[in-house]
């Protein structure tokens, strides 16, 4: 009898090698079907949560990030070996962030520098419109990661465009004396730069001709200090870091498609939005899966900005009366909510979608067990920030087109699900200033032409 407890235990060490060694080749080995058949198989025994959050941290709306664009744009680029830029910290919200860390990079591609990219300027967390508190000399903030995944942006330029040097801080040359006093520059000030300030909704922001913007930067930097009298390493300060400057609507798609990417939302917010997409999953009774793009039938993301803010958005009522109308029209009866509305104004339009037969949650919501906690540490731009990952996923999305947040949103939805479509689409009501199959921006005349032209999303 003594033998079979022994031979018990022999079986179960095959046993347990044996998955271990199944499981190695799901993960590494094996090729088609019969990989998928097999990872099909070991999904079953996985917590479904672990699995929703896995697929969704592995899986963007876009598919895998597509890097041929930039690759060209370096190709294409003189670079000269210590010339640095450095760019004041970014205020504003995370679009406007996103956009303004993006420009730095990109004037340093067109100039062929080293950079050290910029911070970010956090807004004041007593008065939300003051994005810019503190404002004297210099912008300092929060590091770039603050937001952002620094390994993953540094990974992927240094598979496409390996020759953009990136410097961590100005610590990299403590032993270098002459970078403490670099040339200044602004670039609405530089010679030749010709401004769209006849482009409707454009505020006199954009440069008109972005491809001769290297050429008269270097232009205005050379005749300040000559190339052959200059001591490298040599620095380039840009002051101020505008947001919305170089028209990225005329960028190649591959290019304009996948620039913004670069800067992906930090890892633990991005996983506080897939457990909260989980969550919404199962609130609803949806079917959810972060591997397969989006069902348009499954939820409408919608922002609502009453919330103090620089822009002045339309009173409550037009934009809750905007955001019933669009629900109703495409007979939708589940809504997430975005942060941006003043907790009086979300209360109101949940009682009011009730009137309609419409669900609406927050992400206060669907948040549960540790993640309660690190969503209450959010800041008010970094709760946007979850809200993005989660509203890529949405069947259908509307805003305001005086946000940049939802320009970012309707873009990169479009690049990823579909084309826009006509400005007056009779299906919907209200005043609509731009519309695709997923995504509509409601607005008069031009708001937001500076956003729709600039994003990179």
């Amino acid at each position: 009898m003594a033998a079979e407890p022994y031979r018990l235990v022999h079986y179960l060490r095959f046993a347990f090698v044996f998955l271990v060694l199944l499981w190695i080749f799901v993960q590494f080995g094996g090729t088609g079907d019969a990989r998928n058949q097999y990872t099909t198989l070991f999904r079953k025994f996985r917590d479904q949560r672990t699995v929703f959050v896995s697929d969704f941290l592995n899986h963007d709306v876009n598919g895998p990030y597509n890097g041929d664009g930039l690759s060209d744009l370096c190709a294409t680029k003189k670079w000269t070996p210590g010339l640095l830029l450095t760019c004041d910290a970014v205020p504003g919200s995370m679009t406007d962030v996103k956009n303004g860390i993006l420009t730095c990079m990109r004037v340093a591609i067109e100039i062929g520098a080293e950079i050290i990219l910029p911070e970010i300027m956090l807004r004041s967390t007593m008065d939300l419109s003051d994005i810019t508190p503190h404002d004297r000399g210099p912008r300092r903030g929060a590091p770039l990661e603050q937001f952002f995944d620094r390994a993953y942006l540094l990974n992927t330029m240094g598979q496409y465009c390996p020759e953009l040097k990136i410097h961590e801080s100005l610590n990299d040359f403590f032993d270098e004396p002459n970078v403490l006093t670099p040339v200044p520059l602004d670039l609405y000030k530089v010679p030749g730069i010709e401004i769209a300030s006849n482009l409707p909704g454009s505020a006199g922001k954009l440069v008109v001709d972005k491809d001769k913007l290297g050429k008269q930067i270097l232009d205005m930097i050379n005749a300040k200090s000559p190339p052959n009298a200059r001591q490298y390493p040599f620095r380039i300060a840009m002051r101020p870091t505008p947001s919305y400057f170089i028209p990225s609507f005329s960028d190649p798609p591959p290019l304009r498609r996948y620039f913004g990417r670069l800067l992906r939302v930090r890892p633990d917010l991005r996983a506080l939005a897939a457990g909260m997409l989980f969550n919404l999953q199962k609130a609803f009774g949806l079917t959810i899966d972060p591997r397969q793009g989006i069902d348009v039938d499954a939820f409408v993301g919608v922002e609502l900005r009453t919330q103090p803010d620089p822009l002045t958005f339309p009173a409550y009522e037009i934009q809750a009366s905007d955001a019933l109308s669009y629900i109703s029209a495409n007979n939708m009866s589940q809504v997430f909510l975005t942060e941006g509305a003043t907790v009086d104004d979300a209360k109101a339009f949940a009682t009011r979608c009730k009137d309609f037969g419409v669900n609406v949650v927050t992400k206060d919501d669907l948040v549960e067990g540790p993640d309660v906690l690190a969503l209450s540490e959010l800041s008010y731009d970094e709760r946007f920030l979850v809200d993005y990952e989660v509203v890529l996923h949405a069947g259908l999305f509307t805003g305001n087109a005086q946000s940049s947040f939802a320009w970012n949103v309707g873009l990169r939805r479009e690049f990823a699900f579909g084309e826009p479509g006509a400005a007056n689409s009779s299906h919907l009501n209200g005043t609509l200033r731009w519309h695709s199959p997923y995504s509509t921006l409601y607005g008069k005349g031009h708001v937001g032409d500076d956003f729709r032209r600039a994003v990179w999303p």
